[in-house]
């Protein structure tokens, strides 16, 4: 009998897990002196402002396409813990890279190729899970992994669309973070969804000005302010000046 050379792995049915998470209290990352930390937990702080969730976590890709240590931030689900180790994760960046997916659901795959998935999230008490996947050059260099209980439900399409529509501005941050003249707030805004106006308006409270200061800086009054920024919150799936100056503002990661 005819021997050949050992068969090799396809890439896309390596084991392809992160490392043990890092579980810190999400006020120590965000006062961490370690710059990707930060970046990491302002990120998940921006994704909880527009989407509810259990538990989510945060972690960069490398060359080779494996996830690092990741940063997890909880926000209930006392016994709801990141599910185990799978010898293919359809959400990790090796898979999905060639999709060109910007964010992820387990609605997006096939039921077919995922019940032994679907049946370890239940095992870790997981409803849902929705990951977010940031590029650089079109690599995948980050990743926010997000799930829920059975008690929050699934993702609803709304809540994937506000994901899809904050993706840019995450990674617009995370290129800030890494060269920060590469990168531009008002080109990621409008590749949100935004038009030109509402991205000037948009950039502006994040900077801090009232609607009297934008209107008097854009020539415009303040009733069309207000308008655009109604638009604005609806585009970015926020509330409150708060909610955007924390997407605009605090996601520059300085």
């Amino acid at each position: 009998m005819r021997t050949g050379a050992p068969r090799r792995t396809p890439p896309a049915a390596r084991r392809t897990t992160a490392p043990e998470p890092v579980h810190v209290r999400h006020q120590d990352a965000l006062d961490s002196d370690l710059p990707l930390a930060r970046l990491k937990a302002h990120a998940l702080s921006a994704v909880g402002a527009v989407v509810p969730v259990t538990m989510a976590w945060c972690f960069e890709v490398d060359r080779r396409r494996q996830p690092g240590r990741a940063l997890v931030v909880r926000t209930g689900g006392a016994g709801l813990r990141p599910p185990g180790p799978a010898v293919r994760d359809p959400f990790a960046a090796a898979n999905v890279e060639p999709r060109g997916a910007t964010v992820l659901a387990l609605k997006d795959l096939d039921p077919a190729d995922t019940e032994s998935l679907r049946r370890r999230l239940a095992e870790a008490r997981i409803a849902d899970r929705a990951d977010v996947y940031l590029r650089n050059a079109g690599t995948i260099v980050a990743q926010l992994a997000l799930v829920r209980s059975f008690e929050l439900g699934v993702f609803s399409r709304q809540n994937l669309t506000a994901l899809r529509r904050l993706q840019p501005l995450l990674e617009h941050a995370f290129a800030c973070a890494i060269a920060p003249a590469e990168a531009s707030a008002h080109d990621a805004l409008v590749k949100s969804g935004l038009s030109p106006r509402e991205a000037e308006v948009a950039e502006m409270v994040g900077r801090g000005s009232t609607n009297a200061e934008i209107a008097r800086s854009l020539h415009i009054g303040e009733a069309t302010v207000k308008t655009h920024l109604t638009h604005v919150f609806t585009k970015l799936g926020v509330r409150t000046r708060t909610q955007l100056a924390l997407l605009l503002g605090r996601t520059t990661f300085r």
